[in-house]
C-alpha cells in the first residue's frame, strides 16, 4: 500500500523514526517527497524497469527514494556504504543504474566514482553538497507534488548489493 493511502487519512502520523536521533518522517511528508522524486526520476528519462541506485548510511531519505522507485515501477539497488569506491562503482554499473542518489556522508566515495559510472546520468546528494552531484533537496523542491495518474506497483524484486553480480530475473 502506498504511503498516500495513510497520508490521505492521517498525514501527520509518524511513518518512520530514526533510532538514536528521534528524527521522524510523517506519512504526509513521505507521500509528498516521494511523489516529487518520482517526477524528478521521470523527467530524467527513467521508465518502468530502469534502476535507481542508493548509497547511504541509515537515513530517513532512503524511504523517500524507495517509495519514489516503487511508485515509478523502477528497481532500486541499495549499495552497501561500507564498500570501497571500486566496489560501489562496479555495483552501480552492473545494476544498470540510470540514477544514483547518495548521502553527503558518502561524499568521498561518491566523488571518487563520479567519472566511472557513465550510465547514471542523474546524480543527487542529500544532507549536504557532494562534488558532481545535484542537490536532492533543491531538485525535489522544484518538482511537481501531483501524483501520476498511473502508478505501477513497483518492480518485482529489490536487488541488494550484499552479493556480487545480479540475481537471475532481476532485470527485464
Amino acid at each position: 500500500m502506498y504511503p498516500g493511502t495513510y497520508a490521505a487519512a492521517t498525514p501527520d502520523k509518524v511513518a518512520a523514526v530514526m533510532h538514536g536521533t528521534g528524527q521522524t518522517l510523517t506519512y504526509g511528508d513521505l507521500e509528498q517527497r516521494s511523489v516529487q522524486l518520482a517526477h524528478v526520476l521521470h523527467d530524467a528519462g527513467l521508465r518502468p524497469g530502469d534502476v535507481v541506485a542508493l548509497l547511504t548510511e541509515n537515513d530517513l531519505r532512503a524511504f523517500e527514494v524507495y517509495w519514489a522507485a516503487i511508485r515509478s515501477g523502477l528497481y532500486i539497488t541499495a549499495v552497501n556504504w561500507h564498500l570501497k569506491p571500486d566496489e560501489v562503482a562496479y555495483i552501480v554499473n552492473d545494476s544498470g543504474a540510470r540514477a544514483l542518489i547518495v548521502s553527503a556522508g558518502q561524499a568521498q566515495t561518491a566523488a571518487a566514482i563520479s567519472g566511472g559510472i557513465p550510465a547514471a546520468g542523474l546524480r543527487l546528494a542529500y544532507g549536504g553538497p557532494v562534488d558532481g552531484y545535484g542537490s536532492y533537496e533543491d531538485t525535489i523542491a522544484r518538482a511537481s507534488g501531483e501524483p501520476f495518474a498511473d502508478q505501477p506497483s513497483g518492480a518485482t524484486m529489490l536487488y541488494s548489493s550484499g552479493t556480487t553480480g545480479r540475481p537471475k530475473g532481476v532485470r527485464p
